[in-house]
C-alpha cells in the first residue's frame, strides 16, 4: 500500500513538473520581446525572406529529417512566396502561410495530379489536404517538427527548423501582420495607379504612352458599371467575378528637371494620393532615381519604356521587358564566346562613344564577358570630336590591330565603316548597336555589310496573333529594317496590359498586396508577343524578354534582317 502510495505520488509529480515546464515554454516563447514592434517586423521580415536569423547568422534547417541545409536557399518565402499566400510548382502546393490563413480551418483546393477516392475526396500524398486552425504553439511546434494540429506530417522538402524561444516568437509576430492589410492604393472597390512621365520625353512619345493606358482604365471602369447593373437585375455573381471587377483610376506623375530632382517630386506624388502601382512611363533618362524610388517605396512599377533600365540582382518592384543597351552588349559577349570560328588569340577592341548609351552598352559587353571568365579587351573611351577624326582611329586601329572592334558609337561613323574594316587584322569583324544606330542602321554601306554585326533586341519572325484579337491593329508588326529606331511604345505599353499586368491583377483577388502581385504574376507561363520572341516569368525575375538576335543586312535600301544567332544566346 505504501509502494502504491509512492507510486501514485511520483506520477502525479511528474505530471504536475511536464505541465509547469510546458506552461514556461509557452510563456516564454510569447511573452512580449523585450524589442520595439517595428524591429520585430524587421528581423522577422528578415528570417522569413532571407533565412537570417536576428543574430545575423542562418537560421538551422533541416530537411528529410536529418539533412542540413542552407536556410538562405531554403527561405520560407522562396516557397510561400513573399506575400506568404502560397506556390504551386512541380506537383507540390504551398499552402497560405500568414496569420489570416494559419489560424482558420483550411482545406487545400485540388489541384494538377490529384486523384479521388471512392467517396469523391481528393488524396494527393504531397500535401496536407486539411487540417484545424493553428494556434501560436501549434505553429511553433509545426515549424519545430514539421506536424501540422491533426498530427498530418508535411512534405519532407519542408524544412525543420530549431529555432530558439525568442526566435520563434518574432518569426510568428512576422507571419501574423504578413499581408494582413491591403497596400495602399487599393481597396475591395477600386485600383488606383499612376504612370510616370519625364519632362524630356516629346509630345508625340507621351500620347503614344497614354492612349493604351487610358484605354485600359475606361474598359474597367466599363467593365464595372455593367457589372453593377447585373447585380441590380438579381444576377448571383461567382466568387471569381466578385474580384476582377473594380473601378480604376490613373494619375499622371509629370518628373521635371534633372534626375537628381525627381526623388521629392515621386515622394510629394505619392503622399497625396497613394496608388497600388505604376503601370508603364517613360523617360529618355536613367531610369534609377525611379527605380530606386520604387524599392524604397515597395511601389510595383510595371514596365516602363526606358533603355537605361537598372541591371540589378537584387531588385524587386520593377518589371522591365529588358536590359535595355546593357543586354545587347551581354549579346555580344555571348556570341563571340560560342563563336567556334573565332581564333584564340584574337584582339577584341572596344572603342566607347563618351555617352550614356555608349558606356552602358560597353558595361553590358564587359560585365558577360568578365563572367564567361575570357581575358580582358582593349578598351578606348573616346569623345564625339575624336571619333570623327579619322586619324585618331587609324592610329588606335594601327597600334592594337585588332580582328573584332566593338563600335558602340552613334551613326556618326557608319560612313567611315569600310575605310575601318579594311584596317582591320582577320576576321575582320565589327558589332554595332542597333538601338544607338536608329534608323540609320539600314544604311550600312553594302559592300561593308557581310562584316557587319548588328545587336537587335526584338522579334524577327512574324508574329500571328490570337483569332480573338486583343493588340491595336494600328500598331504594325515590326520586323523590318525601315522599323529600325521605333522605340515600340504602343505595342509594349499594349502587351505590358493585356499580356501581364491584367492577368495578374485579375488572380490577385481579395489578398490585395502588391507583393502577392508580383507573386502571382512570377507564376505565369511564358506569353509569346509581337515585340519579343517571349515573355519569361518566374520568382525573383525583373527583365522578362532575355533574348537578343545577332543579325547582319542582306542587300538593297529596304535590306532584310538576316540572323546570325538564335533568339536567346545569353
Amino acid at each position: 500500500m505504501k509502494h502504491h502510495y509512492s507510486t501514485v505520488r511520483i506520477t502525479f509529480l511528474i505530471s504536475v513538473l511536464i505541465v509547469l515546464l510546458f506552461f514556461l515554454t509557452v510563456t516564454s516563447l510569447f511573452a512580449a520581446a523585450p524589442l520595439p514592434q517595428a524591429e520585430i517586423m524587421r528581423l522577422g521580415e528578415r528570417m522569413y525572406r532571407e533565412g537570417i536569423l536576428p543574430s545575423g547568422t542562418p537560421m538551422p534547417a533541416f530537411i528529410r529529417g536529418d539533412i542540413e541545409v542552407d536556410s538562405r536557399s531554403f527561405s520560407c518565402s522562396s516557397c510561400h512566396l513573399r506575400a506568404g499566400l502560397g506556390s504551386f510548382e512541380g506537383g507540390v502546393v504551398t499552402p497560405p502561410t500568414t496569420g489570416n490563413k494559419l489560424y482558420k480551418p483550411y482545406r487545400r483546393p485540388p489541384s494538377l495530379g490529384d486523384k479521388s477516392d471512392q467517396a469523391g475526396r481528393f488524396i494527393y500524398a504531397k500535401t496536407v489536404l486539411e487540417r484545424p486552425a493553428y494556434t501560436r504553439e501549434s505553429l511553433a511546434t509545426a515549424m519545430r517538427f514539421g506536424t501540422d494540429p491533426s498530427g498530418q506530417t508535411f512534405n519532407d522538402v519542408m524544412p525543420r527548423y530549431p529555432l530558439s524561444d525568442h526566435d520563434m516568437y518574432i518569426l510568428i509576430s512576422y507571419l501574423e501582420e504578413l499581408s494582413s492589410k491591403p497596400s495602399p492604393g487599393a481597396n475591395s472597390g477600386e485600383f488606383k495607379f499612376a504612370t510616370i512621365i519625364s519632362d524630356d520625353v516629346n509630345q508625340e512619345d507621351r500620347q503614344t504612352l497614354l492612349m493604351p493606358l487610358e484605354k485600359f482604365i475606361a474598359q474597367k471602369n466599363q467593365q464595372m458599371g455593367m457589372y453593377n447593373d447585373f447585380i441590380k437585375f438579381g444576377y448571383t455573381p461567382t466568387a471569381d467575378m466578385q474580384f476582377a471587377f473594380r473601378k480604376a483610376s490613373l494619375d499622371i506623375w509629370e518628373l521635371r528637371g534633372p534626375p537628381e530632382t525627381w526623388k521629392e517630386q515621386l515622394t510629394t506624388y505619392q503622399n497625396n494620393n497613394p496608388v497600388f502601382a505604376v503601370l508603364g512611363g517613360i523617360s529618355n533618362l536613367d531610369w534609377r532615381p525611379i527605380h530606386d524610388f520604387c524599392e524604397a517605396e515597395r511601389l510595383p512599377c510595371l514596365f516602363p519604356i526606358t533603355d537605361f533600365p537598372v541591371v540589378s540582382e537584387t531588385g524587386w518592384y520593377t518589371y522591365y521587358f529588358n536590359k535595355g543597351y546593357a543586354q545587347e552588349g551581354e549579346a555580344v559577349a555571348s556570341y563571340l564566346n560560342r563563336l567556334e570560328t573565332l581564333p584564340i588569340r584574337t584582339t577584341i577592341l572596344q572603342i566607347i562613344q563618351d555617352s550614356p548609351v555608349g558606356k552602358t552598352l560597353a558595361s553590358g559587353f564587359q560585365n558577360s564577358w568578365n563572367e564567361l571568365g575570357r581575358p580582358a579587351v582593349i578598351t578606348k573611351t573616346l569623345t564625339t570630336n575624336e571619333l570623327r577624326n579619322k586619324a585618331t582611329l587609324g592610329k588606335l586601329l594601327k597600334k592594337y590591330k585588332p580582328g573584332v572592334l566593338l563600335l558602340w558609337t552613334d551613326a556618326e561613323l557608319l560612313t567611315n565603316l569600310p575605310k575601318l574594316i579594311s584596317q582591320l587584322s582577320d576576321p575582320k569583324m565589327v558589332f554595332v548597336s542597333s538601338g544607338y544606330l536608329g534608323n540609320k542602321t539600314s544604311t550600312i554601306v553594302e559592300a561593308s555589310r557581310n562584316k557587319v554585326y548588328i545587336t537587335f533586341p526584338f522579334r524577327l519572325t512574324p508574329y500571328v496573333g490570337p483569332k480573338t484579337g486583343g493588340f491595336d491593329a494600328k500598331v504594325p508588326i515590326l520586323t523590318g529594317s525601315k522599323d529600325f529606331g521605333d522605340r515600340r511604345i504602343a505595342s509594349r505599353s499594349t502587351t505590358m496590359l493585356q499580356q501581364a499586368t491584367l492577368q495578374g491583377l485579375n488572380l490577385i483577388y481579395d489578398n490585395l498586396q502588391r507583393d502577392h502581385l508580383f507573386d502571382v504574376m512570377s507564376m505565369q507561363m511564358d506569353v509569346v508577343v509581337r515585340d519579343y520572341e517571349r515573355l519569361s516569368f518566374g520568382s525573383g525575375q525583373r527583365y522578362v524578354s532575355k533574348g537578343c538576335y545577332i543579325i547582319q543586312l542582306g542587300p538593297g535600301v529596304e535590306p532584310t534582317l538576316l540572323p546570325k544567332s538564335g533568339w536567346v544566346i545569353h
